[in-house]
């Protein structure tokens, strides 16, 4: 990794972590805006403190239970980790030293001194009991197979042995032991290895990290309080290690759902920076001498996904011609603001495999797909033919579930409907709904729009699909692909095995990529510290503010 920190700082930022989840709630912008300004008004005024905001309420701050990216953001403000990525490179954080076998399967760590926000001590027993309950079966923890390399890990998730079987041992209060089955050189840039405290989730239970009195801080700052769905408010944790070089004495983030209501309260100076998707508002910003602009590549990809256990989406002809009826240019133009670039594989621009960019040495698979089909049309007729569903593509009625029911998000889906309507011929109903990505992880839909981010190394998007994922497609082949690569210490060899699962993924139609995300970020001229890097898991600790 090392090698490649001058390339890496080129790539995309992190910041639309913040804002690129779906819609939750709607927000009252003059309220927002008037909570700000009070804090701006406040005897704290010297102190340096950002305003900004989050696209949804978090689901919860429960480092075994949480759900998306809005919620792992804050968790790396509060919490700190074993290690964190800062420009690119895996650094030391809760542990402060580490070795690995010359086997690649023991990793050992070596904690530093850190407390929690009451002056108790960070202890090795912190991780492994979190680890512990993120293996638990009850909690159905969602990025729970990132953990699979980790010795029984997946028997203990799957119910088939105790956590005590875990390969996670306490050593002494200040080494942690974590053993693989076998190995995996993207561990460290996979995951992330909170703790949290036993005694705080036993007294709190099923409330543990659903509000702000329940969950205690480790990290650069601690949690004040939370008003649902309106914001969230930090201040710095003085019993931090690292609290010296943590600029900021508070932040906040307000719970702004809607675009024109974020790019609004940028305008009018509540928040203090926002990834700005709107061309219209782009070019207002840019007339802004108060403010300066950061466009780069992101390490997320836009998809389609279908219900591969539906009726209709069975037929993987269907699927295929469902992919290859998307205009992804259009789309970028349209719904992300001529941000990104069209997407034919899973794997986003900004990936490596060890030194290896993965999209320059790995042949986008839906190219090859879409050179063989010369009217998708044509292919629908024939997959329907052969699920025995007729061959008049007008008789065939689909429901595409989207998660965002703001003006913006029904213009965006209206969109898809359309293409489809025009090139297949098929009737599309929209489902708005704002429980649209819960209902999409249960199966309950046909196809759905989805967003996933990607870590350093591909095998966190790949992993999504190795037990059929959101598109309930189950194939053994490629699930063997993943574990191959996964496990091969050789960079050649794993960016090989990833790519024929890419292929498998895509060419089949597990998933329609649309587009590769990138970002265009606005920032008042005080604000300083924004990571370079698409996967930093510093939070908002780098972060700071000169001459406000």
């Amino acid at each position: 990794m090392k090698k490649t920190i001058t390339r890496i700082l080129s790539l995309a930022f992190a910041l639309s972590l913040l804002t690129a989840c779906g819609s939750e709630s709607q927000t009252d912008t003059q309220s927002e805006g008037s909570q700000a300004e009070e804090q701006n008004e406040s005897p704290q005024a010297e102190t340096q403190y950002i305003n900004t905001f989050i696209a949804s309420d978090p689901s919860t701050l429960d480092c075994a239970r949480f759900l998306g990216v809005v919620d792992r953001v804050i968790l790396h403000s509060i919490t700190e980790p074993l290690t964190r990525i800062q420009d690119g490179i895996v650094t030391a954080a809760g542990a402060e030293s580490w070795e690995i076998s010359d086997d690649g399967l023991t990793y050992t760590f070596h904690l530093r001194e850190n407390y929690w926000e009451d002056g108790q001590k960070v202890t090795a027993s912190d991780y492994a009991y979190a680890m512990q309950r993120q293996a638990a079966p009850a909690n159905a923890w969602s990025f729970a197979s990132d953990f699979f390399s980790i010795v029984n890990y997946e028997a203990v998730y799957n119910g088939e042995a105790d956590a005590s079987a875990l390969g996670v041992t306490v050593q002494d209060d200040t080494t942690l032991v974590i053993t693989l089955s076998e190995p995996n050189p993207a561990f460290l840039s996979t995951v992330d290895i909170f703790p949290c405290r036993q005694s705080d989730v036993e007294e709190n239970g099923d409330t543990y990290g659903s509000e702000a009195g329940t969950i205690l801080s480790c990290g650069p700052f601690k949690l004040d309080s939370w008003v649902h769905n309106s914001q969230l408010n930090f201040s710095k944790n003085d019993q931090y290690w690292d609290k010296d070089n943590v600029a900021l004495d508070r932040f906040t983030n307000l719970v702004i759902d809607d675009e024109g209501a974020q790019m609004a309260s940028l305008e009018n100076g509540s928040i203090d920076y926002a990834s700005v998707v709107s061309q219209e508002y782009a070019g207002k910003f840019d007339t802004r001498e108060d403010m300066y602009k950061l466009e780069m590549p992101l390490d997320r990809t836009v998809m389609v996904v279908f219900n591969c256990e539906d009726e209709i989406f069975a037929s993987e002809k269907i699927r295929q011609a469902f992919s290859l009826a998307l205009d992804r240019n259009l789309l970028i133009e349209i719904t992300n603001g001529g941000l990104g670039t069209p997407a034919y594989g899973l794997v986003p621009t900004v990936c490596y495999v060890g030194d290896l960019n993965y999209r320059e040495n790995a042949p986008e698979p839906l190219k090859a797909l879409e050179s063989t089909v010369s009217d998708p049309k044509d292919l629908l007729i024939e997959g329907m033919e052969e699920a025995g569903l007729g061959s008049d593509p007008s008789a065939l009625t689909v429901t595409f579930t989207y998660s965002d029911t703001s003006a913006k998000g029904r213009t965006d889906a209206e969109l898809y409907q359309q293409l489809w309507r025009d090139l297949l011929g098929v009737e599309v109903e929209i489902d708005f709904n704002e429980s649209a990505t819960a209902n999409i992880r249960a199966g309950e839909y046909q196809v759905g729009s989805v967003g996933w981010g990607s870590t350093y190394e591909p095998l966190f998007q790949l992993s999504r699909w190795s037990t059929g994922g959101q598109s309930f497609w189950v194939n053994d082949e490629y699930a063997a692909l993943v574990a191959e690569g996964s496990a091969s210490m050789d960079e050649a060899a794993r960016l090989e095995k990833y790519l024929q699962a890419e292929e498998m993924l895509v060419t089949e139609a597990a998933i329609a990529p649309v587009y590769y995300n990138a970002s265009r970020t606005y920032a008042y001229n005080y604000v300083g510290g924004i990571p370079v890097n698409p996967f930093d898991t510093t939070g908002m600790k780098t972060y700071s503010v000169n001459g406000r």
